[in-house]
């Protein structure tokens, strides 16, 4: 399911009034007057929201044409908003690049603003929050060089949405807040709406759904010029609140108001709010009407081009269609929609699908493409998370960075506006140098302990832990022991996310009071745990592996949320490290061993022995 994030768009154009009224030219028609190119560049732009195929093929017209820089910086801005909405990222970047191009041999430091923006907001659909980062970063420099609070405004509330989208709540929060207080200063009304909006979807992403829907309540209490769309995404974000907290008439409800708002407006987000009436109509048992939901989402994703939303669209069906026991029509839609991601290189929605395909394969009875589909999926999982928190280290570099070259430009821009105090100042800065160099010295320590610690429960990571096997020596006798919560998709169901993260750092806890000297345990991912134990047998690892289950087992879970019981299933492989024995092997085999406990009914071990192979 989809939040709202609400990346703002800076760019605004020209003559809208006669936006509606010029028809395109065939392509073989005879050049164009400035006062059509002028009239067709308004067509493209009030249609690239409601119509993104009409603002294209508008654009792609207009360069045919021959044009002035500031009519061709336009089509192409254009363009790429247009592609942008159809969910062509990757055509859509180069195109917002070479408008980024002609803005600056333009000199406008207001177009290269806009075409940063919208750059930025790319990155971010594309899954690279960093570089979009990056972008809004520099928006903000130029807001503020260009004395324009409101996109000043508009750059903090960009880069509150996107560390949302990295889950790094905290920085999401700080960032929304000062866009929050800057807004009201001013009072900027359409910007404070836009923040509270965007709290609302910060709020939903933590599981705080009655802060969630308060903020909505806020923003739709905010008296300013109607903006039908912005309503849209804040009932949209109700109804997700409402969602949360099982209240699903409620939340139909207000997706049907957003959808009402969006008819004629947004395609794709028309195409979105389908996709959430059939989770709402699915979750009251009304599969007949998701059905029909998800499926007419799928064909309007299909008839404006957009890949991403197609995907999702048919991930939903596939589940769908899966619960209701049609298989064959199942697996057709998840394969569709798996290479749609893999086209669009969609790695997130990759292993969702993956997940989902597994889980029908399994009930189909076709055991092997099973487990295939669950081991990518696992794959896949390891590697968005490993890359998210890459992304976290990775942020912080760039946010210090460019600050960093923003306090040397002020310095030097200070410095030669006053040459008589220049001994002075390069004092100053010498101080500042030395202050810096400290700050990143002590930046890196933190960096280098997040890189390698799990947030949530205080235990090493997987980067940490694959760095502590490659240090193995060769012949060394190891187990690798893969533990894994049963069940734990029905805590958070249950119970609510929070309780699910204290059940992982209660496990974490347990666990890690039950090592030996010289054990090494780790976080992997999701639910998974897994330990290396050094030098032990089999007898003695299978002997580990029962005192850890019945550990979990017997835990008096109420502690943590009544009626709360909770079990592990542990697989482990133990095997003398050889040439002919790699730690992968080893991995594998106890990853095995794991979904044989799982099949075997749970709240298991199974632990399996590699004999060396003959030389």
């Amino acid at each position: 399911m989809r939040l709202v994030k609400d990346l703002a768009n800076s760019q605004r154009p020209i003559s809208p009034e006669t936006a509606s009224s010029t028809p395109a030219p065939s392509s073989d028609a005879s050049p164009l007057s400035l006062d059509q190119i002028r009239a067709l560049l308004d067509t493209a732009w009030a249609c690239q929201g409601s119509n993104p195929q009409e603002c294209v093929r508008a654009s792609r017209l207009l360069l045919e044409q021959p044009l002035d820089t500031a009519e061709l910086v336009r089509a192409t801005l254009y363009l790429g908003y247009g592609l942008m909405n159809q969910g062509n990222f990757n055509a859509a970047e180069p195109e917002l690049r070479r408008a980024l191009h002609l803005y600056v041999e333009l000199e406008d430091q207001e177009g290269q603003r806009d075409s940063l923006n919208v750059l930025g907001i790319v990155k971010a659909r594309r899954g690279r929050p960093v570089e979009a980062l990056e972008l809004f970063l520099q928006v903000k420099h130029l807001s503020v060089t260009l004395e324009n609070v409101e996109d000043e405004a508009n750059a903090l509330l960009n880069i509150g949405a996107t560390y949302s989208t990295m889950s790094d709540h905290p920085n999401a929060l700080h960032y929304h807040f000062m866009a929050l207080d800057l807004s009201r200063q001013h009072a900027l009304l359409s910007v404070e709406r836009r923040t509270l909006n965007n709290l609302s979807v910060s709020y939903n992403e933590i599981g705080g759904y009655n802060d969630a829907l308060e903020a909505a309540l806020a923003c739709l209490n905010v008296q300013a010029e109607e903006d039908p769309m912005l309503d849209a995404l804040v009932f949209q974000n109700a109804g997700y609140a409402h969602f949360g907290l099982k209240q699903f008439p409620e939340a139909e409800t207000m997706y049907l108001k957003a959808r009402l708002l969006m008819e004629t407006r947004d395609q794709a987000s028309l195409a979105g709010l389908d996709l959430l009436l059939g989770r709402a109509a699915q979750q009251q048992g009304n599969r007949e009407k998701a059905r029909h939901l998800f499926e007419r989402s799928l064909k309007l994703c299909q008839k404006i081009g957009d890949e991403q939303g197609q995907t999702e669209s048919l991930l939903r069906l596939g589940e769908l269609l899966g619960e209701s026991g049609e298989v064959e029509d199942a697996q057709s839609a998840l394969h569709r929609a798996r290479t749609l991601a893999e086209q669009g290189q969609l790695r997130d929605k990759l292993c969702a699908i993956d997940l989902a395909l597994s889980n029908l394969c399994q009930q189909a009875g076709q055991y092997r493409e099973a487990f295939n589909h669950i081991e990518q999926h696992l794959q896949l999982k390891g590697e968005l998370f490993s890359a998210a928190s890459d992304q976290r280290i990775q942020s912080l570099r760039v946010r210090f960075d460019l600050e960093q070259a923003e306090r040397e430009r002020l310095t030097a821009q200070h410095r030669n506006a006053e040459l008589s105090e220049l001994n002075a100042r390069l004092e100053s800065t010498n101080r500042d140098l030395l202050a810096a160099q400290a700050q990143t010295a002590e930046l890196m320590a933190r960096l280098e302990q997040h890189a390698n610690e799990d947030a949530l429960t205080g235990l090493l990571n997987r980067r940490a832990f694959d760095a502590a096997l490659s240090e193995l020596s060769p012949a060394q006798r190891v187990s690798i022991v893969v533990c894994d919560i049963d069940h734990f998709k029905s805590v958070n169901d249950r119970f609510s996310h929070l309780i699910g993260d204290e059940v992982l750092r209660q496990v974490a806890g347990l666990l890690r009071g039950q090592l030996r000297r010289g054990d090494l345990l780790a976080r992997y991912g999701g639910e998974e745990f897994v330990l290396l134990l050094a030098e032990t047998s089999q007898t003695d690892t299978l002997a580990v592996c029962e005192h850890l289950r019945r550990t979990i087992q017997d835990y008096d879970w109420s502690t943590v949320c009544p009626e709360l019981s909770l079990t592990v299933s542990l697989g482990a492989a133990v095997a003398r490290l050889e040439p002919t024995t790699l730690l992968q092997d080893v991995i594998r085999a106890a990853d095995d061993a794991l979904y044989a406990a799982k099949n075997g009914g749970r709240n298991r071990v199974e632990v399996r022995l590699i004999e060396p192979s003959a030389s």
